[in-house]
Formats: structure tokens, C-alpha cells, sequence
């Protein structure tokens, strides 16, 4: 099994001239690029949008599917900025029903790999774009993983969310820049008897890879396309998961200057630290993680 992750692409709807044709030409050669690798899923780590609104969704996900992708999002801060998140939640998730309309996560299981992903955002609140799992989220992932412990058909766990947990990957030390109940998060992680674990996360905009940690975790953040120029793939089979960042071809010229336009025009977001800064370090760009033991 192949999978894609996409970080922050906060994905807008421009009003300036020309905005828009870079725009798609930009993200419309990125899903081009990405369905070239022939990926079994596409997940999109939250901020998939830049405010959440219909009018971004609906038009991105016209964009993609015009080259077979059909992404699956996961709520970002950025996301749930504007509407009730309620009223956006049937463009999350994929094919994966919420667990409920209020709490955008889910949980599903494909080949011998569990995939969990986790709603971290709070609603309406653009002044706070710190993360938070609620306790009722907590009791439910802890029921997912001590699932996963005793099915023996499963070798692979892949959590998702889009905030990092404290003291992981790279800024999740900064505040804001992570989830603020972490410790909690981290206690429903330590469950985790069949380890390895992994965890994927966006929101910080940098590459990073961190673990494994004490209990089996290892961390992977996913660099926002606009600032690091890529996006990460994974690979299952029988002995594990190989990733690897991979480097959007930017060598078409007409592309090039779609995407230095529409990066340029997202303002201090993605042009506030140099590009050597948020692609990362050597050890940033590869991972590997063994599959968990059978159920003994």
C-alpha cells in the first residue's frame, strides 16, 4: 500500500489578478505530480484551506479530482476557522463517516494497517490556533489502539492529526504550535502494547522527524508544499513502513512562476523563514519503522 500526506496547503480563493490561474496551476500540477506515484490513498493533515470557507472546498475538490484524486482532509485550525464545523465535516474525512457532526475524526482499517485520524482543532477560533483532544476524543482513541492490540490481522498503526504533540517534531516546543492537553494524548499513545507507533502531523509548516521515543512512537511532520516544496510518502508492506520526502518537480517554468506567485501572495506565511530553514535537516527526509509483532 502507498500513501500520500499533503501538509498545509492552505489553499485559497484569490481576488487579485492573475491569482487564481496560478493558484491552479500550481496545486492542480501538484495533484498531477502526486497521482503520477500511484497512491492507494491521499490524506490532506488539516489547513487544507486557508479559512475553511464552502467556496475553497468545493473548488479544490474539483481541482483534484480533475486528476483522479480524491483527498481525504483532516481538520485543521485554519479549517474550522469560519463555519461551524458541522457544516463542513461532510468534506472531511473521505469516505469515513465522523464520529459524530461535531468532532470531525475516525477510524478505519485497510489491509493490515489501522489508520486513526484525530480532529485536534478547536471551533471558531482564529485567535487561539493551538491544539486540543477532548476527553470524550481521548476515551475513544484509547479504545482504537487497545483494539488494535489484540487483532491480530493488524501490523501497521498510523495516527493522524493536524497539531504535533509537545516535544516531538521540530517548533512543537513553541507554544501554540502544538496540542495543549499533549501529556494527556501521550498517556492514550503509551496503551500501545504491539509497538511501533506512528503519529503524522502538519500545522508547524516545517519537515520533521523525531523517535522513536520511549514507548515505540515515532513522530512525522509534513512541511507545508508552499514553503518546503514537497510532501511525504509512505509505503506498506509485511516488514514496515518506508517514508520518504518526496521534492515537487518544479523544472516547467510555467509552473515554477505559478508556484513562486501564489506562494508570494500567501503573505508572511510562507515567506517569513527561508526555504533551507523549513525543508529540514538530513535526517528529516527518510524514516523507517518495522511492523508491529503478531498478538501473542
Amino acid at each position: 500500500m502507498r500513501f500520500i500526506v499533503l501538509g498545509d496547503m492552505h489553499y485559497n480563493v484569490p481576488t487579485g489578478p492573475g491569482l487564481k490561474t496560478s493558484r491552479d496551476i500550481f496545486f492542480g500540477g501538484l495533484f498531477e505530480q502526486i497521482a503520477a506515484r500511484t497512491p492507494d490513498l491521499v490524506f490532506a493533515i488539516g489547513d487544507t484551506t486557508d479559512t475553511g470557507i464552502i467556496a475553497e472546498l468545493n473548488s479544490q475538490t474539483a481541482l483534484a479530482q480533475r486528476f483522479g484524486i480524491n483527498l481525504v482532509r483532516l481538520m485543521g485550525n485554519h479549517d474550522s476557522d469560519t463555519l461551524e464545523k458541522s457544516e463542513i465535516a461532510p468534506f472531511f474525512l473521505g469516505d469515513h463517516q465522523p464520529v459524530n457532526e461535531d468532532a470531525v475524526y475516525a477510524c478505519f482499517d485497510s489491509d493490515a494497517t489501522r489508520f486513526i485520524m484525530l480532529d485536534t482543532t478547536r471551533s471558531r477560533s482564529p485567535d487561539n490556533w493551538s491544539g486540543v483532544v477532548p476527553d470524550s476524543e481521548l476515551a475513544w482513541l484509547a479504545d482504537r489502539i487497545e483494539e488494535y492490540n489484540r487483532t491480530t490481522s493488524l501490523r501497521h498503526l498510523v495516527v493522524m492529526g493536524h497539531h504535533p504533540l509537545t516535544n516531538t517534531t521540530d517548533r512543537s516546543d513553541i507554544e501554540w504550535l502544538n496540542i495543549d492537553n499533549s501529556e494527556e494524548v501521550r498517556a492514550i499513545f503509551n496503551k500501545l502494547t504491539r509497538t511501533p507507533g506512528l503519529y503524522i502531523n502538519g500545522h508547524n509548516h516545517t519537515n520533521s522527524l523525531a523517535g522513536p521515543d520511549a514507548y515505540g512512537w515515532h513522530y512525522a511532520q509534513m512541511g507545508a508544499p508552499l514553503a518546503c516544496r514537497s510532501y511525504g510518502m509512505f509505503d506498506i508492506d509485511e516488514n514496515g513502513i518506508r517514508f520518504e520526502t518526496v521534492d515537487i518537480d518544479l523544472g516547467d517554468p510555467e509552473f515554477n512562476k505559478a508556484y513562486v506567485t501564489t506562494r508570494i501572495s500567501m503573505g508572511d506565511v510562507f515567506n517569513y523563514y527561508p526555504f533551507e530553514v523549513m525543508y529540514g535537516g538530513s535526517n528529516d527526509h527518510r524514516m523507517e519503522i518495522p511492523a508491529s509483532k503478531p498478538v501473542s
